[in-house]
């Protein structure tokens, strides 16, 4: 696999399979092997892009391995590497990608379509940076426009909260990845990605970011900034392995939390969770 150092991947296909927008960002993805369409079309169907080509389109381009390759049985976290000029290398379990200096073009040798999800994280983690934004792992909980931030350590209850609001009837942006970004007008914006939650629904505007914890009785609760923060930059994606891609994460982590309120959503299992949440964003 060729490096590729802001220009156009190496040659490959050349059909769009597919072209995605995530959080006002858009990605044209095209696939060696066929037989892939079906798979990414289920996953990112609800994303596709107006038809109109935007000049600032990402793209990725994905190459079938030189020899057959076995599918890994279970999914590992990509290893990043600054590469030369200021590319970044990408290894994962069964494949690997090159990421132009600007982010914006990918080449990846690969199969299957997880090779695909993993970069596309990496690459919109990477243009949420470029806004000020952060990719998170956590549940976005939206409500007539306004939009709360929940993050965790595994098993804090993110997908369980997720799965009361959508029983109380609110709008899930996503359980598994969040984009968040300053908006023009000073505000922060919440949206939704494909994973977990594979509907597109309207962005929000980020009123409050927490975290969670357990109790029989729900209640919203303050908590400082700096506690919130510990817990936001475990669950944030870092797109950049350097210093100065640490410190972006840091800043932008900084700067949404001096911009939103901060808390701390104690929570019981049962309708009582929605209420809670909804009363605050309403």
């Amino acid at each position: 696999m060729r490096a590729v150092n802001g220009g156009d991947p190496s040659p490959g296909p050349r059909d769009a399979v597919l072209r995605i927008t995530l959080a006002r960002w858009t990605v044209a993805l095209e696939v060696e092997d066929a037989a892939l369409a079906a798979p990414l079309q289920r996953v990112f169907g609800a994303f596709r892009a107006p038809d109109a080509v935007a000049s600032d389109e990402a793209r990725l381009v994905m190459r079938n391995p030189p020899s057959p390759v076995s599918p890994p049985t279970v999914q590992e976290l990509p290893r990043l590497e600054p590469g030369d000029a200021g590319t970044l290398r990408v290894e994962g379990a069964g494949y690997s990608a090159m990421l132009s200096r600007d982010r914006c073009r990918a080449d990846v040798v690969g199969t299957g379509r997880y090779p695909v999800e993993n970069v596309i994280k990496i690459m919109l983690a990477s243009a949420l940076a470029k806004r000020g934004g952060l990719l998170v792992h956590g549940v976005g909980l939206a409500h007539e426009g306004r939009a709360a931030l929940f993050v965790g350590h595994s098993g804090a209850g993110k997908s369980t909260l997720g799965g009361l609001w959508r029983d109380a009837g609110g709008t899930v942006l996503a359980d598994e990845l969040v984009a968040v970004w300053p908006g023009e007008d000073g505000t922060w914006r919440a949206a939704g990605t494909p994973w977990n939650v594979p509907v597109r629904t309207p962005e929000a505007s980020l009123v409050a970011v927490g975290t969670l914890g357990w109790d029989a009785a729900s209640r919203w609760e303050a908590q400082g900034a700096g506690e919130v923060a510990r817990v936001l930059l475990l669950n944030a994606l870092l797109p950049e392995p350097t210093p100065s891609g640490r410190g972006a994460l840091v800043g932008a982590a900084g700067r949404v939390l001096s911009s939103v309120e901060t808390a701390r959503l104690v929570f019981a299992r049962d309708a009582s969770a929605a209420a809670v949440v909804r009363a605050r964003l309403a």
